[in-house]
């Protein structure tokens, strides 16, 4: 069980403030729920499929009856999904302290979303892109706020396929996968060089290697069969939500950061590439826009 607070001088007391995790019905995400839920935060659990959603919110309640947690839709292969969840929560929310960009997909075919986009693509980065830009008022008037994407190490072997960013004439599981999570930590480095007037600190994390973070689907034979193989490799869940954790309070963050294990690590050169960073932001505009949101 978790203390109600970590309140210190290094890090900020979460009694009260909203946060929003996406993908939080498993795995990191619903770790990261349960911590700062019992460390007293208002957690909006976006999820894309509402019944897991609230199931992970019963469980959480059997051992935080205390937690203050709502579940709501957000089903990030669709942005009409994002944009709904969105409506309901400036309706309800005029602030916003903590979004936790968590959710995440592999696939291991090609796969596009309801937008047309590659499915890894479109949900671990645009996706996301969109739903962090249109909450962008409620965070900005909100004291040391932050955004935390949940990027990987895998980052390192990604490129930007600006000729086929979709994979449409030549996918890889691997390929689509390093792509999505350059873009995260792309859209990270860019994002805090657009925020860096406001009181605003926007970093990325590779949360180390876990399971429950592959996205693919563990009720299938195929998912069970991959999650038997590479669960010994992996870190557990709760280890995984760690820096998540950390970071969601911390008086320490560097904006722009890229954090493992709760410290700031070197990004790649590519990753700090700014012409790269600033062109890449403008084509996720532009696709989001090209389907009327």
């Amino acid at each position: 069980m978790y203390l109600p607070s970590n309140h210190s001088e290094r890090n900020f007391s979460v009694q009260g403030k909203n946060i929003v995790i996406t993908g939080a019905n498993s795995g990191i995400g619903k770790e990261t729920a349960e911590v700062l839920a019992a460390r007293g935060a208002h957690v909006t659990m976006a999820s894309r499929d509402i019944r897991r959603g609230e199931e992970a919110r019963t469980d959480i309640l059997t051992r935080i009856p205390y937690a203050n947690i709502d579940v709501h839709c957000c089903h990030l292969a669709s942005l009409e999904s994002i944009q709904t969840f969105i409506q309901a929560f400036k309706a309800k929310h005029d602030k916003l302290y903590a979004l936790i960009n968590n959710a995440g997909v592999v696939t291991v075919k090609r796969e596009t979303t309801e937008d047309g986009f590659e499915m890894m693509l479109g949900v671990n980065h645009l996706g996301h892109f969109y739903l962090t830009t249109q909450l962008l008022p409620l965070l900005e008037r909100t004291e040391e706020a932050r955004i935390i994407t949940l990027a990987s190490g895998a980052y390192k072997s990604g490129r930007i396929h600006f000729s086929d960013p979709h994979l449409e004439k030549n996918f890889g599981i691997w390929k689509g996968y390093t792509q999505s999570k350059f873009a995260n930590v792309l859209f990270t480095v860019e994002l805090a060089q657009r925020l860096k007037t406001n009181f605003l600190n926007v970093v990325s994390v590779h949360p180390g290697a876990v399971s429950t973070q592959l996205g693919v689907h563990r009720e299938t034979g195929f998912g069970k069969q991959i999650h038997a193989v590479l669960r010994p490799l992996f870190q557990n869940a709760r280890e995984g939500a760690e820096t998540s954790i950390h970071l969601a309070s911390s008086r320490e963050l560097v904006n722009g950061g890229y954090y493992y294990k709760k410290k700031r690590q070197d990004l790649k050169s590519r990753a700090l590439n700014t012409q790269l960073a600033k062109d890449f932001w403008e084509w996720s505009e532009r696709e989001i826009a090209s389907r009327g949101f």
